[in-house]
């Protein structure tokens, strides 16, 4: 339904047609839309060589995962998408297409129901087309296919995509190495075995530190079972050491100053204390010890504290590190100095037992650990198993194939079958996935096996089956995230265009470098090779990107849809589209660290969405939603035309809420609890951050954000707005406790990506899916949990049919059950803006307005586009 699913075209319908911006500011593409040119100043339009001048666009700071598998967040999948083709597209209104005009793996394609021995199942088989090669000139085939489908399918596969959610004959059996028939939960309670040794296994490593560490009673001490692996306990305790110092420098790199501003903070530094360090006495405080707080709440830092500690301790850091810059030292002496109060030395029995289990309890570390075990007791599982089951029965391929769909070719084809039980309306969709090249992404040489050359479509399809460590090392390697191949229209390339690119010269210095694909024409005989020849994204921030564009820093750009930058943009003399986008605002809430959902439920009740139209949006440029879906999608409830949690703008219902679930004010005047399953829970500190994705104010939810703070601290809780450049990156680990960002809708109303309880896409780490499914006998989660439930039970229904009214009274409660839920609060359905230099760009080789759309943008076939 959601952002960072694989839209048809995959990637490159995800910048052309999906193109999401989770800082919500601005993907501008698409159909009911109003276009101006801007003023005519008369003067001659000059004209641009397509062979040496770049084509540049704006992108907001990407996380740098630019690998098709892996990617997350929406500005590594714009980036990767450039240089990806998928196995089916769309038209502008959303219907599937392929064929000789399509940049599609496939030249056509058929769907048939059949019945056998009294049960049903749907063949998709897709004709593979001949002679296509990817940008290094090398053929793709129908062994590329298959292989990136056995990725996706892989049970060691941690990515986003979700095609294992679709009941393929044979994928179960396969995925769990066992014969027979597997019943409908099988597969959940299959995962659910290794998260359960997961959790084994970090128990068992806390329990060794309180053993060997310090701060435990001896009476206290436990006692470790029979054949605990010590050896493997200490290269356990240094994975969750290292993983730590990495959460400290993304933490410290993600600080923004400007958001402290009210705090009377000046320095990264001592945000960075506060925040991650815990300290405290960085804070002002009166002659009775209570914090010192402005007229609207905000605690304010005491300089002399802070002076005191850049005296005592940053000072004497940096003299005693001539060979640093100075923010250099300044950095490492407080990664380090945070780091050592967790981790002293890196020496177990000089660990205190408390904080080594706050860091695997309540760090984002703990999350990564987690995952990280799981996979690692998956991978056993499968290395000490028999290989029972080859392959997934119901993906099968036939060569040569002269008669298809009712046509004749002269060159025989490949054709992919996959067929599935039942019906499924998400099914194609999810067969639309981006094909990538095996002889890239798999190796000839790991653990001294060639994997590409024992591919045989029976048992080795180019990885090694639920192995974690060959995902790690080979398909997601580190030179391979930083450096996409495949068949899209451009390649990745470097700022020279000349030379061999690297994965540190093709993102540098915050350009993108591209080149057009000179095989691209390979993909049909409608499709020619791009027209300009070099492209390149530029960072720019969102409130910049007007500026970038006047002055001619980028030449097309999506800045936020407001009325100040559709002035703004005529007046500097730029074309613009503003279109009503598929996709939409929202505020999440993680369980994950707000475990109370009356808790969640006061802090939407904080939120007044109208703040948004009328500040942000104004003059009709977005509409106000209250269910997590975009208008756009057949499935919206149209009756939903009020607030689920009415906006209290005195804080009284909020507190009254508060208290009937248990909280009370503690000496600070800030409401806490202790809840089983958590601890205490007190409703301030990092907990309580709303965090605005991108590093920019410039935001639809920033004034709302604002005022609900005010609201919520005058309640009695500690709430701090900040923005963030790595909130996008957060997102996908789960780490984020309150933040705005926007979704970009898909096709299909399907939720089960973002929702489903046995999803395994990152999205679900934000609703705290892994600790309610953990605590679920606990006081902490177990409503939470009959909730996710009842929730996957609709989604599974909404799935199991293809009837769409049937399908929308089945959405129209899962929403609702989301709504109860309290995990994310809909906010804006909004338009967007693309602006672009009218006076370089020919916007005859634009998508003409007609056919703009949701799933058609403006430069949706961005291999046509030219200079005037």
């Amino acid at each position: 339904m959601k952002m960072k699913k694989r839209m048809v075209s995959a990637f490159l319908s995800a910048l052309m047609a999906g193109c999401v911006l989770l800082s919500a500011v601005g993907c501008s593409k698409n159909g009911d839309s109003t276009e101006t040119t801007g003023p005519d100043d008369g003067s001659k339009t000059p004209t641009y060589n397509t062979e040496t001048r770049p084509f540049s666009m704006s992108i907001q700071t990407p996380d740098g995962v630019f690998n098709p598998f892996f990617s997350t967040s929406a500005y590594d999948s714009a980036i990767i998408g450039n240089t990806q083709i998928g196995m089916l597209s769309t038209d502008p209104k959303g219907n599937i297409v392929c064929g000789e005009n399509e940049p599609t793996v496939t030249l056509d394609y058929t769907v048939k129901e059949s019945s056998e021995n009294g049960k049903n199942y749907t063949t998709y088989e897709f004709l593979i087309k001949n002679g296509i090669l990817f940008s290094d000139g090398k053929p793709l085939t129908i062994k590329d296919v298959l292989f990136n489908l056995y990725v996706y399918l892989d049970p060691a596969y941690t990515g986003s995509a979700t095609i294992y959610s679709t009941d393929i004959v044979g994928l179960q059996n396969c995925r769990q190495q066992r014969l027979g028939d597997i019943s409908d939960g099988s597969s959940s309670s299959f995962d659910d075995t290794f998260v359960g040794e997961a959790n084994i296994r970090i128990q068992n490593l806390i329990d060794y530190v309180k053993l060997k560490g310090k701060g435990v009673k001896q009476e206290d001490k436990p006692s470790m079972p029979a054949g605990f692996d010590e050896a493997a306990a200490l290269v356990d305790y240094k994975t969750v050491a290292n993983t730590f110092r990495k959460e400290l420098e993304t933490d410290y790199n993600a600080i923004d100053k400007e958001s402290y501003k009210d705090w009377q903070f000046t320095e990264i530094w001592q945000i960075f204390l506060y925040n991650d360090g815990g300290r405290s006495e960085l804070l002002l405080k009166d002659a009775s010890g209570k914090l010192v707080k402005d007229k609207d709440g905000n605690p304010q830092l005491d300089p002399a504290a802070a002076k005191q500690v850049w005296d005592d301790e940053i000072k004497p850091y940096i003299d005693e590190h001539p060979e640093m810059s100075q923010e250099d030292a300044i950095k490492t002496y407080c990664i380090e100095s945070v780091y050592e109060s967790y981790f002293p030395g890196t020496v177990l029995t000089d660990t205190f037992a408390s904080q080594f289990e706050t860091v695997l309890r309540a760090w984002g570390t703990s999350s990564t650990i987690l995952d990280l075990f799981t996979a690692e007791a998956k991978s056993n599982y499968f290395s000490s198993s028999e290989r029972l089951v080859p392959n997934i029965s119901g993906i099968t391929t036939r060569s040569n194939v002269t008669e298809f769909n009712g046509k004749t070719y002269d060159d025989g084809h490949d054709v992919l079958s996959i067929k599935i039980h039942d019906v499924d309306p998400k099914a194609i969709y999810n067969f639309s996935f981006t094909v990538s090249p095996m002889h890239y992404y798999s190796t000839t040489n790991w653990n001294g096996k060639d994997y590409i050359a024992a591919f045989d479509g029976v048992e080795n399809f180019g990885l090694e089956f639920g192995n974690i460590t060959f995902m790690n090392e080979v398909i997601n390697a580190p030179e391979k995230v930083g450096l996409p191949v495949g068949a899209g229209p451009y390649m990745a390339s470097n700022a020279s265009g000349s030379g061999k690119v690297t994965s540190d010269n093709f993102f540098n210095n915050n350009f993108v470098y591209y080149e057009r694909n000179p095989y691209f024409y390979t993909l049909g005989s409608g499709i020619s090779n791009a027209k300009i020849k070099y492209m390149r994204y530029k960072v720019v921030d969102s409130d910049q990107i007007i500026n970038a564009l006047a002055n001619g820093d980028i030449d097309f750009g999506d800045p936020s849809a407001t009325q100040e930058n559709i002035a703004a943009v005529e007046v500097a003399g730029l074309g613009h589209v503003e279109i009503k986008t598929s996709g939409y605002g929202y505020v999440g809430v993680n369980p994950r660290f707000i475990p109370s959902k009356s808790v969640r439920q006061a802090i939407m009740m904080a939120m007044n969405t109208v703040l948004i139209a009328e500040n942000y949006y104004k003059g009709g440029l977005c509409e106000l939603i209250y269910r997590p879906m975009s208008t756009t999608s057949w499935a919206y409830p149209t009756d939903a035309t009020s607030p689920y949690y009415k906006y209290d703008s005195t804080g009284e219902e909020i507190k009254r809420i508060l208290e009937a679930d248990g909280y009370e004010k503690g000496s600070d005047g800030i409401y806490q609890k202790t809840i089983d399953g958590f601890g205490v829970d007190r409703l301030g500190g990092q907990n309580y951050r709303m965090t605005i994705a991108g590093g920019s104010t410039d935001h639809p939810a920033y004034a709302m954000f604002l005022k609900a703070a005010e609201i919520l601290n005058s309640a009695g809780m500690e709430v701090k707005v900040v923005t963030s450049q790595t909130a996008l990156s957060d997102l996908s680990s789960g780490k984020l406790a309150i933040w705005a960002a926007a979704w970009s809708s898909t096709i299909d109303p399907d939720m089960y990506q973002i929702y489903h309880m046995d999803s395994q896409a990152s999205s679900t780490s934000n609703w705290g899916y892994k600790q309610i499914k953990a605590g679920k006998n606990s006081e902490a989660y177990s409503d939470e949990y009959a909730l996710i439930q009842e929730l996957s039970e609709l989604i599974d229904a909404g799935r199991s049919t293809t009837n769409q009214e049937t399908r929308k009274a089945i959405y129209k409660e899962a929403l609702d059950k989301i709504m109860e839920l309290a995990v994310e609060m809909p906010t804006y359905q909004r338009k967007d803006m693309s602006a672009y230099n009218k006076k370089i760009l020919d916007e005859s080789t634009m998508t003409p307005e007609k056919d703009r759309s949701p799933y058609n943008g403006l430069i949706s076939r961005i291999w046509e586009l030219s200079y005037n």
